[in-house]
């Protein structure tokens, strides 16, 4: 089986490294980002392999758990592109909840893949 990691906001990985975050819930909101990238269009939920929304690895519109490609170790950025409000859900290698988005629009310039293997659109 190939490795693949998905991202996690890099405060929601310090919450969880102190506690701060418990299983099912989500982290406070950040200042909303004003803009989606222009390599994200309306609708997706964008995955970066860098911070500031640099080198797209994914772009996933449908609604379903989705695991992500394979070199997302650590690092990157996301944005939520999809209908407002709507949430995306991330995933550990066992398919454990990590951390859910805050609605969109909204994307996090300094996230982290490490812990995370899939996304999950709730749309």
């Amino acid at each position: 089986m190939s490795i693949r990691r998905n991202i996690v906001m890099s405060v929601t990985a310090a919450a969880l490294a102190v506690g701060g975050l418990a299983a099912g819930t989500t982290a406070s909101a950040q200042p909303r980002v004003s803009a989606a990238p222009s390599d994200c269009p309306k609708g997706y939920f964008c995955g970066y392999k860098q911070a500031n929304y640099k080198k797209l690895a994914f772009r996933y519109k449908d609604c379903y758990m989705q695991e992500i490609p394979d070199g997302l170790n650590s690092g990157g950025s996301w944005y939520n592109n999809q209908t407002k409000d709507t949430t995306t859900g991330m995933y550990g290698k066992n398919k454990q909840w990590i951390y859910t988005t805050p609605g969109a629009p909204y994307g996090d310039p300094h996230g982290d893949w490490a812990p995370v293997w899939y996304v999950w659109n709730y749309c």
